[in-house]
């Protein structure tokens, strides 16, 4: 398999052929593109029909303590969000805002704004869906036609949730070897009890590690 995965000692290491990028390139890569002006790291962070999006509140808290955050959960994602108890500081961005904020020709497009907008991307949690989504191009709705616009000289990270059965399918592999070529870095899931009853890998992992990993992105001139 030829992901990149994000490591303990917040490096990136290569699997399989693929060559990948280390972290503090990729920090280097996500500065060069931030405004000469001094700000707080831009992070977007997005969501998908996974119950891990449970979680999703407590991961956007946690990058908005050092970040500038917007959030893009998609409709599905949405069942599993308390919208009245998400942070006040973070824009939770849909895509009904997608459509709405568009009125005539020469109106800004969400997700060409949003793609300019930030320094560095997570999908957490990124069900086997949406991965399937982003393996094959489809942008069928804000999340997938932001990352089909992305600028991969800008990092992108992705934290898999879903059945053991369906993070052993074939088809994961392939599709996480197709996203690794893009240049997106994989957040490994963890081997727990699932929200299904079942025992196996396949968990999202906890924010707190995402967080981790996202701040060690950006180097301390940058926090």
């Amino acid at each position: 398999m030829g992901y990149a995965v994000a490591g303990r000692a917040g490096l990136v290491r290569p699997f399989g052929h693929l060559y990948f990028k280390p972290i503090c390139e990729r920090r280097a890569m996500a500065t060069h593109t931030q405004d000469p002006s001094p700000r707080r790291p831009r992070v977007l962070v997005a969501a998908s029909g996974s119950v891990a999006a449970i979680k999703f509140e407590s991961l956007c808290r946690g990058l908005a303590e050092w970040a500038d955050v917007r959030a893009v959960p998609t409709g599905a994602s949405l069942h599993f969000i308390d919208r009245a108890s998400f942070p006040s500081a973070v824009a939770l961005l849909t895509d009904d805002n997608e459509w709405s904020t568009w009125r005539k020709v020469g109106d800004e497009v969400l997700h060409i704004e949003l793609r300019k907008w930030a320094d560095a991307m997570v999908i957490a949690p990124l069900s086997a869906n949406t991965l399937a989504k982003v393996a094959g191009g489809m942008c069928d709705n804000l999340l997938t036609c932001v990352v089909r616009a992305w600028d991969y000289s800008k990092p992108v990270y992705v934290a898999p949730a879903m059945n053991t059965f369906m993070w052993d399918n074939p088809f994961t592999r392939r599709h996480l070897d197709a996203v690794a070529e893009l240049g997106m870095s994989l957040i490994p899931p963890v081997t727990k009890r699932l929200a299904c009853g079942d025992y196996g890998n396949g968990a999202m992992a906890e924010p707190s590690e995402i967080c981790r990993t996202m701040r060690l992105l950006f180097g301390p001139q940058d926090l």
